[in-house]
């Protein structure tokens, strides 16, 4: 369910009627493009404000995409005169002609639209990566800033390489992979450093480590807990390629001294092992609130919070483990601060899942990051698309257009604006989402 801006473009394009497509039948230059389709049209069909767009690969790949503004047409050679592409467009290379808008007119709008269409359009948010008490901020291993660097966590010398294969992950859609050089992967406060404050309030307290792993050599993986004076460490890693039991994770515990000057969690990794780790926690002491601003929910704000109860089942397919809840208790009275803290009331068990449903804004992605790339996509198809690029059609029309409106093209303008207000208005009505029910709170005003 998802569709490329390239794809939204194009369909953009369809229904504003401004939709040319073919494909170059003579070699051209780097300012031209021959194609003998367009001997049938009139010189003039090119307009003041038209634009040759590349969508596919020329002989250099330093012209896809390339998109320019076109001078002239010679109908008797079928030539496009344009300004310079990155490399000759050649022979048989699949381009567009947009008139009207140009295509980056056209992405610009649709990423803006991707915004506007909120709430009617919305990403489903439905997260059971965090844990009830858990101290590590993203334990399950799941936001990260590029394929090999985690978001909240600093790894040392180790290689580290975000995992999504079946069988190795335990907890979310991901895991961490560690290899190369033996290292380190910690999370840590530390007395006047920039790091993860929230872990200072765990001086005084007892700390219980624990880690889903899978290993392929003994003696080689093993976790830690400091405090700036005292290190505990975990048995190692069996070795044995298997991931952990899931009613025995690797485990550390310490009390932590009231006076800590740190306090440091850590994943110890040797080289020339392969390992995988997933659903790390750090359980001790009160801890009644949890991030859940990397999430996306809006406003940071879920419709929904449950927590697991009942009993658990282990499920093994292949080298898959899971863990099956017979059901989920809806939590009430909770409260989220302006800096993205779910706070839980104290009633609520720790070292349990939680489920959190909510919705947040759609947009362009790559790898997971906004992206305006013509290859990024967005969580939308049919006919969902319809309501988004309606709103496209009105950013082109009024945001984009409105300064440039030219006494002939004016009244055109605003007859389009009319039907494009309407068209979106009734694409609103007809194919909005539904959100998911909320949770009534009782005694939070």
């Amino acid at each position: 369910m998802t569709t490329t801006l390239l794809t939204a473009m194009q369909e953009l394009s369809r229904q504003l009627g401004d939709s040319w497509s073919s494909v170059t039948d003579g070699a051209g230059a780097a300012t031209s493009l021959v194609d003998s389709a367009l001997m049938s049209k009139a010189n003039d069909w090119v307009t003041d404000n038209s634009w040759a767009f590349l969508i596919e690969e020329p002989a250099s790949a330093a012209a896809i995409y390339d998109e320019r503004k076109i001078s002239s047409l010679d109908n008797t050679t079928g030539t496009l005169t344009t300004l310079t592409f990155a490399a000759a467009p050649g022979t048989g290379i699949d381009y567009e002609v947009h008139r009207l808008f140009s295509p980056s007119d056209k992405r610009t709008a649709l990423v803006a639209a991707a915004r506007r269409i909120y709430p009617h359009l919305f990403t489903e948010v439905w997260d059971e990566t965090l844990v009830s008490g858990n101290w590590f901020k993203d334990g399950s291993f799941e936001k990260w800033t590029s394929s090999s660097a985690l978001s909240f966590w600093t790894a040392a010398t180790v290689t580290l390489t975000q995992t999504t294969g079946a069988g190795y992950f335990r907890h979310g859609t991901t895991s961490c992979k560690l290899s190369g050089a033996s290292g380190t992967l910690i999370q840590r406060w530390i007395a006047g450093t920039a790091n993860f404050d929230d872990l200072k309030e765990l001086r005084g307290k007892s700390v219980t480590f624990t880690l889903a792993a899978w290993c392929d050599t003994a003696s080689s993986l093993r976790i830690s807990i400091a405090d700036g004076t005292d290190t505990t460490y975990s048995s190692y890693h069996a070795g044995n390629s298997a991931w952990t039991d899931v009613a025995s994770p690797m485990k550390v515990s310490q009390a932590i001294s009231s006076t800590a000057t740190g306090v440091t969690f850590t994943i110890h990794y040797t080289t020339g092992a392969i390992a995988y780790v997933d659903d790390a926690r750090a359980i001790g002491g009160l801890r009644t609130r949890l991030y859940i601003g990397h999430l996306g929910l809006s406003q940071n704000r879920p419709h929904q919070v449950a927590v697991e109860t009942g009993s658990q089942q282990q499920l093994v397919t292949g080298n898959n483990t899971s863990i099956q809840n017979d059901r989920w208790v809806t939590a009430r009275d909770w409260l989220v601060d302006p800096d993205g803290y779910l706070h839980l009331p104290t009633s609520y068990p720790t070292n349990y899942r939680l489920r959190i449903r909510g919705i947040g804004y759609l947009d362009f992605l790559v790898s997971g990051a906004s992206s305006t790339a013509w290859t990024a996509t967005i969580a939308l198809d049919q006919p969902q698309l319809e309501i988004l690029i309606a709103q496209a059609a009105m950013y082109l029309y009024t945001t984009m257009s409105l300064p440039n409106f030219e006494t002939g093209t004016r009244k055109q303008f605003q007859e389009a604006m009319g039907f494009w207000a309407q068209e979106l208005a009734e694409r609103k009505a007809r194919y909005s989402m539904l959100t998911p029910a909320a949770t009534v709170h009782w005694g939070v005003n």
